[in-house]
């Protein structure tokens, strides 16, 4: 008896944890999961706040949450490359260190021009790469 509820609490965990996890087969069609991230990495620079979010819909697009503004943009390419269109921010206005990361950001995104998902590990590259790893970005 205690070795089924052992197995289904197990059973439970893992479904928990894969509710955190990106969908496979996703961003329009190719191998990067669609699905929530958070950025850990800017070039070689670590992002220690996780306040970065990041969410590939279905259908390529991108829209998250910067430090100060929520976002959204169409992908306009196919993976593995990778090149939005238009950055549509919330408006609000941004100083300091979150305003440096935020105009960093946007800038890489910008100017990336690949994309690719391995070992659980997102990579928007360019000029300067951009590091995610799946969840979600710290309130």
């Amino acid at each position: 008896m205690s070795r089924i509820i052992t197995l289904a609490a197990a059973a439970a965990c893992l479904t928990a944890l894969a509710a955190c996890e990106p969908t496979a087969g996703g961003g329009g069609g190719t191998n990067v999961p669609t699905g929530k991230y958070v950025l850990v990495g800017i070039g070689s620079d670590t992002v220690p706040q996780r306040n970065v979010g990041l969410t590939i819909e279905s259908d390529g697009s991108i829209s998250g949450q910067a430090p100060c503004n929520h976002y959204a943009a169409p992908q306009t390419t196919m993976p593995p490359g990778f090149k939005i269109g238009s950055i549509t921010t919330s408006g609000a206005s941004c100083s300091g260190n979150a305003g440096r990361l935020e105009a960093s950001y946007f800038d890489a995104l910008r100017q990336a021009n690949g994309i690719s998902y391995d070992g659980g590990v997102l990579q928007i590259t360019g000029p300067v790469y951009l590091t995610f790893e799946p969840g979600y970005r710290k309130e």
